[in-house]
């Protein structure tokens, strides 16, 4: 018994001594084309599993926001978010544990990457207008004849380019999102013109975003990468814990 008591301790102490130390409750913003600076009042540090960053840049306004914080376990998403109102928003969601401020390496990089990716927003959103959105007085029809009171939605999973819904959605404007990382990279299409959640559409929209370096020719903005830490060994840890209490 004493030397399980000595074991659980030792793994217990190794897990502590694991732990990252994580810039947190830290939020910076700045213009495209400015290298991130953390402010002297960014002073708060804590020990965590892992780091978290999320880096989120706004191409139509020109500017960009980092935001750090703390996670249980590694993962790296993209998403791209862009409506027919003037937004077009690139978010990069980052955690890792493989060193000491290894969210803080990660932003100062990616700031500088996406600062350098020429976008037009302006020309992306008006090439997307005519897609999603139409002047009509008439009830709005989706794909397969449905009347729609809301707009019409379709989503594709882009790494196999497969129909995952379409459907009538309760949403308030035409927009397109794509979400890329784990094990569901998918694009959606939220728009208001007759039948426009068809495949066509999301080709036309998939174009769109490549010919503006935004995403790939399937519409994916990255290969996609799954969690790195074993989901078995976080559970470990928690049921371990509960039994010291």
């Amino acid at each position: 018994m004493h030397l399980i008591h000595l074991t659980l301790f030792s793994l217990f102490f190794i897990y502590i001594d694991g732990k990252r130390r994580c810039l947190t409750n830290c939020t910076v913003t700045g213009l495209i084309g400015q290298p991130l600076h953390i402010p002297d009042r960014c002073d708060q540090y804590t020990k965590a599993s892992d780091c978290q960053v999320d880096i989120q840049f706004h191409y139509y306004d020109r500017r960009y926001t980092v935001i750090f914080s703390t996670a249980f376990v590694e993962y790296y998403y993209r998403s791209l978010y862009i409506t027919i109102t003037n937004i077009l928003s690139y978010t990069a969601m980052f955690a890792c544990g493989n060193s000491d401020n290894c969210a803080t390496d990660f932003a100062r990089k990616k700031v500088v990457d996406l600062s350098n990716r020429t976008i037009n927003a302006r020309n992306v959103i008006n090439q997307l207008r005519p897609l999603l959105s139409e002047h009509r007085q008439s009830p709005l029809r989706c794909y397969d004849n449905e009347e729609c009171t809301g707009i019409c939605k379709i989503r594709v999973k882009t790494d196999k380019n497969q129909l995952d819904q379409r459907k009538c959605a309760a949403i308030n404007q035409p927009q397109v999102h794509v979400f890329d990382g784990g094990d569901l990279p998918i694009l959606d299409i939220e728009c208001n013109r007759t039948k426009c959640n068809s495949f066509e559409t999301a080709d036309q929209v998939k174009q769109i975003l490549y010919q503006n370096n935004l995403t790939d020719i399937n519409g994916r903005i990255n290969r996609g990468q799954k969690n790195s830490v074993s989901i078995l060994l976080l559970l470990f840890f928690i049921n371990f814990f509960i039994q010291l209490i």
